[in-house]
């Protein structure tokens, strides 16, 4: 047991309700941590919500036949204790947390604020994952409210590192012209939300796949303000104009593959989320994540 266990408590439930087993690859770890949040608080109730919504789901794929999440049976680690209203300490538990869960499998991160992803990268950095991020957003600017760490800077703090990841953003339509400028100077790829509609969510993806061909490693961060408000009201920062299910369960199901070390599902906020909707579509992307690295590397 490493320094990281010190940072991990046991969470009031578990993620679909199943016992999972210790030997599992996947590893469920919530962060309830939302304390630079600038719109709507609350997504530190996001990693209980998620986990109560996959317990009402059934346990098949959508795009994959004879898979069930009893088959893949994920492993819930608990929650990471975080640091209340401190960002820097925070991240540094949530490095530690998944640098511990990592050495048993791959983790899964339940959010909470999109920060989180940040440590969760710092963890993995020595498998250099290309990282797709799903983000109605950039999170790239340099300060925000006064913070230069928080969930709308973290991506630009992640740049900064030697050398910086690949990053593909998915389903982004909300920028300063700060952020645009950033993209221009950075090697970063951006597959707008404007693309699903021009090229639809096949051919996105097919683009996706093969920027990805040389990666070795992959990390896949999904924040759910990157959904139409109309599926995902109860998020941090909603936007207008967003992606559907389909559009973004379609890109998962195709980039999704035996490379993937880990990933996160950010961003759901209960207070604002009318009938659990959020909860249960932030459940359903964590499923069908596992369920094609599962039929992927099963295949292997």
């Amino acid at each position: 047991m490493g320094l990281g266990a010190l940072y991990i408590t046991q969470a009031s439930r578990r993620f679909a309700g199943i016992e999972g087993s210790e030997k599992s690859r996947y590893r469920i770890l919530g962060v309830p941590f939302d304390s630079s949040t600038s719109y709507r608080p609350g997504t530190r109730f996001g990693p209980d919500a998620i986990r109560q919504a996959a317990a009402a789901l059934e346990s098949n794929s959508y795009f994959i036949k004879d898979v069930y999440l009893e088959d893949a049976a994920p492993f819930d680690e608990g929650d990471v204790v975080v640091s209340i209203g401190d960002v820097s300490e925070t991240l540094v538990r949530v490095e530690k947390a998944v640098e511990e869960v990592a050495s048993r499998g791959v983790p899964i991160l339940l959010g909470g604020e999109h920060t989180i992803t940040l440590g969760a990268l710092r963890a993995l950095s020595r498998a250099r994952p290309c990282l797709v991020v799903f983000d109605a957003h950039l999170d790239l600017r340099d300060e925000y409210l006064g913070l230069r760490l928080g969930h709308a800077t973290f991506m630009r703090r992640l740049l900064e590192t030697s050398p910086p990841p690949k990053v593909i953003y998915v389903g982004a339509r909300a920028f300063s012209r700060e952020e645009v400028e950033a993209i221009r100077r950075s090697s970063i790829t951006v597959r707008w939300a404007q693309d699903f509609v021009s090229l639809g969510p096949v051919n996105v993806a097919s683009g996706i796949v093969s920027e990805l061909s040389r990666c070795e490693g992959l990390y896949v961060s999904v924040d759910m303000d990157v959904f139409d408000p109309a599926y995902a009201p109860g998020v941090g920062n909603p936007e207008p104009l967003g992606l559907t299910p389909m559009d973004v369960l379609t890109v998962i199901n195709r980039v999704v593959d035996e490379r993937l070390i880990g990933a996160d599902v950010v961003e759901v906020s209960p207070p604002y989320d009318v009938g659990g909707s959020t909860s249960a579509l932030a459940a359903k992307v964590v499923l069908e994540i596992i369920l094609k690295h599962y039929a992927t590397a099963s295949r292997k």
